[in-house]
């Protein structure tokens, strides 16, 4: 066997036991989503029939993907292995930090796109409705990460903090 087809199996076999390690997650992830549609179902009617289309956040700076249907109650979240994501309606690619200040609007969407820090493919009528809708939201990590009202402010201020420190190293 040649030694390009072994690393082709390796990589193959890799992305088979990944996969149960990305079922937590996803289900958190996910449990995340349906909860912020229950708190704002405003937001996610805003997508209206894009709620239904499946975008693909791809960090640059990780081997794995998010696959977002953002349907409301009905929405999930899977994390896949990023060269085996499965086609979208969207695309969106940028290095994970940049993904995550865009979602909580720290980060000016048009300004990354235009800079390039962000690239995005496909449907970009869907992706203007989905950043429209999170701005309406005035949704923050916190919100992403499914963390309870009382301690939204301290959750906050710990992940500004790290993603602070992070983008200065």
């Amino acid at each position: 066997m040649t030694d390009a087809r072994r690393q082709g199996g390796g990589s193959r076999l890799e992305a088979l036991l990944a996969r149960p390690l990305l079922l937590p997650p996803s289900a958190f992830l996910t449990f995340s989503l349906r909860r912020l549609a229950r708190a704002h179902p405003e937001a996610f009617a805003r997508l209206g029939e894009y709620g239904q289309r499946l975008y693909l956040i791809a960090p640059t700076d990780l081997p794995l993907a998010f696959c977002l249907r953002p349907a409301g109650a009905d929405g999930e979240i899977r994390l896949v292995v990023a060269k085996d994501a499965p086609q979208a309606a969207v695309r969106v690619r940028g290095p994970l930090l940049d993904l995550l200040q865009l979602f909580d609007g720290t980060l000016d969407a048009d300004a990354a796109f235009f800079s390039r820090r962000i690239q995005v493919e496909g449907d970009t009528s869907a992706v203007v409705a989905l950043h429209n809708a999170l701005e309406a939201a005035d949704l923050t990590l916190a919100d992403l990460v499914g963390a309870p009202k009382p301690t939204r402010d301290f959750v906050n201020r710990g992940l500004a903090w790290t993603t602070q420190r992070w983008r200065s190293a």
